[in-house]
């Protein structure tokens, strides 16, 4: 083999470790960005839930009910308004 060859050969090899070492790192990307993706659909979903959860329970009928039954709340009989 004549030096070319051998240069040849070594470049050859040397590109195919950079392209096993480019596919890897690809792939771990791939990897990480998939279960971020993952985790921001799970967080979407939790978000849309407690924002569901938490209209109804600033509902007002809901509040007036509860301030009734568990606070013995109720309608004032007299009332006074002051200007």
């Amino acid at each position: 083999m004549s030096v070319g060859q051998v240069t040849l050969w070594a470049a050859v090899l040397l590109t195919a470790l950079a392209q096993i070492n480019a596919v890897t790192w690809h792939r771990d990307l791939l990897k990480e960005w998939q279960k971020a993706d993952a985790d921001r659909q799970q967080l979407t979903q939790e978000y849309s839930r407690l924002v569901l959860e938490k209209s109804t329970l600033m509902a007002h009928g809901r509040i007036d009910t509860l301030a009734r039954k568990r606070l013995q709340m109720k309608e004032p009989e007299h009332t006074r308004v002051f200007r």
